[in-house]
């Protein structure tokens, strides 16, 4: 799926948006039921259709996709299909525009939103964030695997717009820096030689790169020149934020996950590193 510049900037900064209706609204497939004869991780549970999670969910891949049938998959969709089963909850997703699903939720449509949200100070205002599921890194696509960044700034370098690390990479590379609007736009100019190395989110790279044979996606060494490669931005659950008690349970269920091994199972299905699931801190980034 190609990412656009305004795509990308509500994915890391978080758009506030407020009354809006979803628009570009659809229902996905019906709701898949849980186990029979289940017990819930945390009883009592109050959705917004009782004995349902209903998740606003724009299509991302490779944290959310939408098969012919309306099914919801990907690792966004599975880690809270996941948390549903331990609730004992059926999952209804429905397909928004990427900027309508914080929204969704924030106004009581929704229980959650998947999609690779970033845990940002400016979300927390107005919805709930469930604690960090996985690190959504800097990556660094190359011929060779490089990752250390001053080896990298004597390359032609490209990146896609709106990310975090867009601001200290033009500071560091100045108009060297190639910028584009998409990652297509980005592979294409990888693929011909026009640049040496792209810099993209590490699942995102990772999903394109198993398309791209010959081509290697690196986490990004820490370096204090690039924020974003000595603290990466954290993923999580948007909730309504009056909710506290899902936040709980979302909390809970995904420590859960994280212990079981769960996570990084998920991840290695998508083909992501797992290494991105293990996170052992917890912040939000400023926005």
């Amino acid at each position: 799926m190609t990412m656009s510049n305004s795509f990308i900037k509500a994915a890391a900064l978080g758009v506030l948006v407020v009354g809006l209706s979803v628009t570009g609204c659809s229902s996905a497939a019906p709701a898949a039921a849980p186990s029979t004869n289940c017990t819930p991780a945390h009883a009592g549970l109050t959705t917004v259709t009782g004995g349902t999670l209903t998740v606003a969910a724009p299509e991302f891949a490779p944290f959310v996709t939408f098969g012919t049938d309306g099914a919801a998959s990907g690792i966004d969709s599975e880690i809270v299909k996941a948390i549903a089963d331990m609730e004992c909850l059926k999952t209804d997703f429905t397909k928004v525009e990427y900027s309508a699903a914080v929204p969704a939720v924030q106004s009581g449509r929704a229980d959650v939103a998947v999609g690779d949200y970033y845990r940002t100070t400016s979300r927390a205002e107005i919805v709930g964030l469930s604690d960090p599921m996985y690190y959504d890194g800097m990556g660094i696509i190359s011929k060779d695997g490089v990752s250390d960044l001053p080896t990298i700034f004597t390359r032609k370098v490209g990146t896609v717009d709106g990310y975090l690390w867009v601001p200290d990479l033009k500071k560091v590379l100045g108009d060297s820096l190639k910028i584009y609007k998409s990652n297509v736009e980005m592979w294409a100019d990888l693929k011909a030689g026009r640049i040496e190395v792209g810099i993209d989110s590490i699942p995102v790279g990772e999903l394109h790169a198993k398309d791209n044979p010959g081509w290697q996606v690196a986490t990004a060494q820490p370096d204090d020149r690039i924020g974003a490669s000595v603290k990466p931005a954290q993923a999580g659950l948007p909730y309504t934020k009056e909710n506290a008690a899902l936040g709980t349970a979302l909390n809970e269920d995904i420590a859960k996950l994280r212990s079981s091994g769960k996570l990084a199972e998920i991840f290695t299905k998508y083909n992501v590193d797992p290494k991105e699931s293990q996170v052992t801190d917890n912040y939000l980034l400023e926005s």
